[in-house]
């Protein structure tokens, strides 16, 4: 007669990470399955692209040379960001107060105890779909007018890898700024209004202020920190590119953080 075993449990890490995987899943499907999502994320897409187009096609008589042209290309794609930046924040936003509104954070809650992992499986649809359509948008964009243009320019051009990269990553991170303050205020408008100020009032108002701490304090925000990573005429060494991405990256995290904990601690 054979002994009967008990199954060896699985470890912690890997029902972390089963869970996790899980969560992601569910929240990638709830945020496909609004429609003004989707619709956020393609007109985030598109419209650059047909700005970018529109503004090459109506100055390129005055281009004349490789120099002309790489600023005429880069110019088109830099100058439409703000349009995909206003949709991201808007979708960022969304995914925040979605479930609050329709009133299924109760059930969600209910479901994972600990809300965290909510929290950082929302982060990350948002800053990996705003990132991508981004990134997409802007790489369509460069090739398009690019081809547009004579003398031909390329993705080996300088700035070029700059520009797309960080403009994706700045997008990407006030995709999550703003999830982050949906989350706590948990209204769409006063979500969006409270990360387009965070990221662009706040840091105007302390530099209006004449006091070196307040101001030096004001550039390290997202807002006059993503000049170096988006503006192709900013010239910048390796080390405030570096600290660029690092403030971006640390005050996303910081309110990210925020969000996190609020969520966690109040009722629902």
């Amino acid at each position: 007669m054979t002994a009967q075993t008990d199954p060896v449990p699985a470890t912690g890490d890997a029902g972390v990470r089963l869970v996790f995987g899980g969560l992601l899943a569910s929240e990638a499907l709830k945020a496909w399955s609004l429609r003004s999502t989707r619709w956020l994320v393609a007109l985030a897409l598109l419209l650059p692209i047909g700005i970018a187009v529109v503004t090459v096609l109506t100055g390129r008589s005055a281009v004349s040379s490789h120099a002309e042209a790489l600023g005429a290309v880069l110019g088109a794609v830099a100058d439409t960001n703000y349009v995909p930046l206003l949709l991201l924040v808007s979708f960022g936003t969304l995914l925040g107060t979605a479930e609050y509104e329709r009133g299924a954070a109760t059930t969600t809650f209910a479901v994972v105890p600990r809300r965290t992992p909510v929290v950082l499986a929302k982060v990350v649809v948002v800053v990996v779909t705003a990132f991508l359509a981004s990134l997409v948008s802007g790489l369509v964009s460069f090739l398009l007018c690019s081809a547009l243009v004579d003398p031909p320019v390329g993705l080996s051009d300088p700035d070029v890898a700059r520009v797309l990269a960080g403009t994706s990553l700045f997008q990407a991170a006030a995709a999550a700024i703003a999830l982050s303050a949906g989350l706590l205020l948990r209204s769409s408008i006063a979500g969006v209004a409270a990360a387009l100020g965070f990221i662009f009032v706040v840091p105007a108002l302390l530099q209006a202020i004449p006091v070196a701490a307040g101001v030096w304090f004001a550039r390290t925000l997202p807002g006059p920190e993503s000049t170096v990573l988006e503006v192709p005429s900013v010239s910048s060494g390796p080390g405030a590119l570096t600290w660029s991405i690092v403030a971006v990256v640390l005050w996303t995290a910081a309110t990210v953080a925020i969000a996190c904990v609020v969520v966690r601690r109040r009722d629902v």
